[in-house]
């Protein structure tokens, strides 16, 4: 076989194979430095919103602290604090964190839900929490379905999902408000 190929046939293999692999090195290099700047500005996005979120959590607390006196004034502040965080979000634009900063807002307001829920609970006889905790889930069962409304029927897009999310805050945080004005008396007891 090597007396039908060339010599020169040999080496114009021999230099593509080189040729090409210095090619493919060079776009490992390449990729590989995109990578690494890629992953270091994700986690400086990271960083930045969760240091967001513990000032807020860190306000709030302080907030909350003094307004122990007020506990429908010491929801009310918090409330403020998690809409501040919400406008900084929402106004920030699209970027690659912007879905976590939904799921960390939504989980602030889910967690204001559960303490706010057990505040009131607290002052309630048997009869008022079960009346009290069947409504409660029936506005879980109708925020899903609400915030379902908003999603169509291609449930992978990331826009869906934040559509999905904001929708989830909106109404948290309306039942959150609804809740302190209507059992203000349990709050205070």
């Amino acid at each position: 076989m090597l007396n039908r190929i060339s010599k020169r046939t040999l080496w114009g293999i021999m230099v593509l194979c080189l040729v090409c692999t210095i090619i493919t090195l060079g776009i490992k290099i390449v990729l590989k430095n995109k990578l690494a700047d890629y992953e270091a500005g994700r986690q400086n996005t990271v960083v930045q919103a969760e240091t967001a979120e513990q000032f807020i959590v860190a306000t709030v607390e302080e907030k909350a602290e003094e307004s122990e006196k007020d506990p429908a004034g010491k929801y009310e502040t918090r409330f403020k604090e998690i809409d501040e965080l919400y406008e900084r979000m929402t106004g920030r634009g699209q970027d690659m964190g912007l879905k976590d900063d939904y799921n960390r807002v939504s989980e602030l307001w889910d967690r204001e839900l559960r303490a706010l829920t057990d505040d009131i609970s607290a002052g309630m006889t048997e009869w008022e929490k079960k009346e009290f905790f069947d409504s409660e889930n029936t506005f879980l069962v109708s925020r899903n379905h609400e915030c379902m409304k908003v999603v169509g029927h291609n449930k992978v897009s990331v826009m869906e999902e934040i559509d999905y999310l904001d929708r989830y805050i909106k109404l948290t945080r309306e039942h959150c408000t609804d809740l302190v004005k209507d059992y203000a008396s349990y709050l205070a007891s």
